[in-house]
């Protein structure tokens, strides 16, 4: 399926594609941001409730991640 068919998806029809493809619509919902690192107040208990897990990029999938690093460097 590609993004055309999923545009096309009557859950979008109120969306104009070409504002958000610019990002010039705002979002329905903006988080208020804490300075604080640590603040995870806009997260769902369900999650702040879990055991942190420290996982880290195996070295044969750094390069994959470095290759992609760029990818997102202008989305919204």
């Amino acid at each position: 399926m590609g993004i055309k068919e999923v545009a096309a998806h009557p859950w979008f029809a109120d969306i104009d594609m070409e504002k958000l493809l610019k990002c010039k619509i705002d979002p329905p919902f903006k988080p208020q941001l804490s300075a604080n690192a640590f603040d995870v107040s806009n997260f769902d208990a369900a999650f702040t409730n879990e055991e942190a897990i420290i996982s880290v990029v195996q070295a044969k999938n750094q390069q994959k991640v470095q290759k992609h690093a760029d990818d997102f460097k202008d989305f919204c």
